[in-house]
């Protein structure tokens, strides 16, 4: 039996551990420091601007849940949204402040547990969280306080990570989790589109969209990198899109309350 992790544990996890911190030597928090990173996760993550479509928000009061170092949020600050944020972490918390200062927007970004959020029902007509609630303790509890904390008709947009991927097969193989190169992340879960559409069964009109295919990396300078770059990068581009698609890293779900 695994350990069974808390969310002491995920905070300090995190709290050590800024997410693509490998791929820049700059100085944390300074303004060419979040420039590289920002870079770097759109070119990683290339189909995320326009699966979001950050612009079409403006006016809107967005809440982001686990905003990291603010990559995400500063697109909707840019957009002209209404922007909050809860994160499990003083770090995380303090560096997207930072970030959105640079540009010179502000927003309500404070720590917080997503399976306890700190606000109001019906509060808000965006709630989007990437990359985050499978590292929680109890995420059908945190997809619940998603659906509370939105106004009846609010769209949620979440990322889980898929099962049946490519990168969950190589993850396998190599016995690690990939993703976190510095250490295993405490809790890492993965599911199946079916199990996504079970979580999200008190939505309306849920979508789904399986992305993220490999792309050449920065981050790993290993036979994982070589076999990536040379192997997996072109072999997945000649794969015919029926065959490709479900095998995406990331199940984006957009449902409504």
């Amino acid at each position: 039996m695994g350990i069974a992790h808390t969310l002491d544990d995920v905070r300090s996890y995190w709290n050590e551990y800024v997410n693509d911190i490998e791929v820049t030597e700059l100085p944390v928090g300074s303004p060419e420091f979040f420039a590289s990173l920002e870079k770097y996760r759109y070119d990683k993550i290339d189909y995320l601007r326009d699966y979001v479509g950050f612009e079409q928000y403006q006016g809107k009061k967005v809440l982001e849940i686990g905003c990291g170092v603010g990559h995400d949020l500063m697109q909707f600050a840019r957009a002209g949204a209404d922007v909050s944020a809860r994160d499990l972490t003083d770090n995380a918390v303090r560096l997207a402040i930072q970030n959105l200062a640079r540009e010179g927007y502000t927003g309500d970004i404070q720590q917080g547990n997503a399976e306890a959020l700190d606000i109001p029902d019906d509060s808000f007509d965006v709630v989007y969280s990437h990359g985050v609630l499978h590292h929680t303790v109890d995420t059908e509890k945190a997809i619940s306080e998603v659906h509370r904390v939105l106004k009846p008709g609010g769209e949620a947009i979440i990322m889980l990570y898929n099962r049946n991927s490519w990168l969950s097969f190589v993850a396998w193989v190599s016995g690690t989790n990939i993703e976190h190169a510095k250490k295993d992340a405490p809790i890492v879960r993965k599911y199946s589109t079916r199990e996504c559409r079970k979580l999200f069964r008190d939505f309306k009109n849920v979508r789904i969209h399986v992305d993220r295919f490999p792309k050449r990396t920065l981050k790993f300078d290993n036979l994982f990198g070589k076999l990536n770059n040379y192997l997996l990068v072109p072999f997945f581009q000649i794969l015919p899109a029926t065959i490709r698609r479900p095998l995406g890293w990331h199940i984006m779900i957009r449902a409504n309350k």
